[in-house]
């Protein structure tokens, strides 16, 4: 079940809330979205739209989404981590 706080924050966020949301800086954050490595959506001066700049946002659904996307269809390898989890200590059985 989701927090109440992840339930109230915007698909599209800032790069200092996308920063904390993956655990990077946000001047990281800028650097991978002008290389083209994050979903961005720009906002324009609709009055200046030719202007350089602007704001830009990250679309967390779509970073997400693509993050489980990539969880269904990795190999069965990948899955194996879930056989080091326990939540009893192995070596009193």
């Amino acid at each position: 079940m989701k927090e109440p706080a992840e339930n109230a924050l915007s698909d599209l966020v800032t790069p200092e809330l996308f920063a904390a949301y993956i655990g990077k800086t946000p001047a990281a954050i800028r650097k991978m979205a002008m290389a083209g490595k994050l979903p961005v959506i720009r906002m324009k001066d609709p009055l200046n739209p030719s202007k350089k700049g602007g704001e830009i946002y990250i679309h967390r659904g779509e970073w997400d989404a693509y993050a489980a996307h990539l969880a269904q269809i990795a190999p069965p390898e990948w899955h194996d981590w879930k056989n080091r989890l326990f939540t009893t200590d192995k070596s009193a059985c």
